[in-house]
């Protein structure tokens, strides 16, 4: 009985909520479990997306467009916020027919401290605020320009409340920089710019964007006092131009050079044999001295150095010295000058054979003694002619640095020899 009695509660337990339902309801309710648990993986849910299916594809593509819609403002803020991106992404046209990044001219219409009114033609209007007018961003425009001076812009791809086209004087002034920087980098031509400020390792020039002059690149010679350079206007060489990093290296030292090239290959067709000049040596090789002669270098060979016999350039001359050159040779097409230090006359045509002179003992050698008669000239005394007597090593009769009377036997200006004798000097 209790069984029979909890089965009768359950049971009215379960008819009492379905009156509340209504009837129908509860017949309804066993219809749709079997339907619901025999289409679990798509039938139903296929049935009833069929069944509000017309009369609800309508709102559907509605409510996607009216929320595609609600974000357009929110891009366009974004857009408005960050003017400066357009150039570089693909633009969308304006109510005028105008793209993002179109560089164009505009006559100054109005101008007030805070913006400039451009009269762009055909009815439009653009506007450049202060922001967007140059480096400085609180410039005062109505010293910047004046009325009817054409001025040239980049468009923004908006308008502001006013319906007038949002433009930038300072993006169309880098874009045009930029293609002027790579038609020169191209033709290897030099751009014109302005030195702002020293900065670490070299010089910031303006070109129109802002360019960097290492400080191994600003001259042909090194610049102590970098700061007097600001403010000077300079030409430079590209040395290399990436526009999307921004990153430009300039050479002004390759400027530099080339004029100086090109002065002195003119400088070299005036130049002929036997013209003096003097020159500073700018480098010394073991073959010789090289002598900057107003941008010529002209090589002065080891045996033209001097009228002795010299063993190395150092010997007489060091990188600065200023010296007396004379030109013995001009191969223009090989771009070479040949120089002589020898400016005095050969010293060897006062000598005479069979005089007696004094001089001093330079150096020993196995098979004699050299000795100096002046300046310029040695003599060798061969270690026959040292003594009367047969003499084995010279140190037996001289020293270096001792004084001794020679006679000279023989003359070879040629070869640059001259014979001397200690034995028959002292004979008479």
């Amino acid at each position: 009985m209790s069984e029979a009695e909890t089965t009768l509660e359950s049971e009215a337990a379960e008819i009492e909520p379905e009156p509340a339902a209504e009837p129908e309801a509860a017949i309804e309710e066993p219809e749709a479990e079997p339907e619901a648990e025999e289409p679990e993986p798509a039938e139903p849910a296929a049935e009833e997306a069929e069944e509000p299916g017309p009369a609800e594809p309508k709102p559907e593509p509605e409510e996607p467009a009216a929320e595609e819609a609600e974000p357009e403002p929110e891009e366009t803020a974004t857009k408005e916020s960050k003017p400066e991106a357009p150039p570089g992404e693909p633009a969308s046209s304006t109510v005028d027919g105008l793209t993002g990044g179109t560089i164009v001219s505009g006559t100054v219409k109005t101008k007030a401290t805070h913006e400039v009114e451009l009269d762009l033609g055909g009815g439009r209007v653009g506007v450049i605020s202060q922001r967007y007018w140059g480096d400085d961003p609180a410039a005062d425009l109505t010293r910047e320009c004046v009325l009817g001076e054409v001025v040239n812009a980049a468009v923004l791809v908006r308008e502001d409340h006013k319906g007038r086209i949002v433009l930038s004087r300072l993006w169309a002034m880098q874009q045009i920089a930029w293609v002027a920087i790579a038609r020169a980098a191209a033709a290897n031509e030099a751009v014109t710019g302005t030195i702002t400020a020293v900065v670490k390792g070299g010089l910031s020039c303006d070109v129109g964007v802002r360019g960097f002059i290492p400080s191994s690149l600003i001259d042909v010679e090194p610049v102590k006092n970098l700061q007097a350079l600001v403010g000077r206007e300079v030409q430079c060489r590209v040395v290399e131009a990436d526009q999307v990093s921004g990153r430009l290296v300039l050479s002004r030292k390759a400027v530099v050079r080339a004029e100086q090239r090109k002065a002195a290959k003119a400088f070299m067709e005036t130049m002929s044999a036997g013209d003096e000049y003097t020159g500073k040596v700018v480098d010394v090789q073991n073959f010789g001295a090289f002598v900057d002669i107003k941008g010529v270098r002209g090589l002065v060979h080891t045996t033209e150095l001097a009228w002795k016999r010299v063993q190395h350039p150092s010997e007489v001359v060091s990188v600065g010295d200023e010296v007396q050159v004379r030109v013995k040779s001009v191969q223009a097409p090989k771009q070479r000058v040949n120089l002589t230090m020898k400016l005095a006359p050969d010293p060897m045509t006062k000598l005479e054979v069979g005089e007696l002179i004094t001089g001093r003992v330079t150096r020993l050698v196995d098979y004699g003694a050299f000795v100096a008669v002046n300046d310029d000239i040695e003599g060798l005394v061969h270690i026959t002619e040292m003594a009367e007597y047969r003499v084995y090593h010279p140190e037996e009769i001289v020293l270096p640095g001792e004084e001794v009377w020679v006679k000279v036997l023989a003359v070879d200006r040629k070869r640059r020899r001259v014979d001397l004798s200690i034995s028959q000097a002292i004979a008479g």
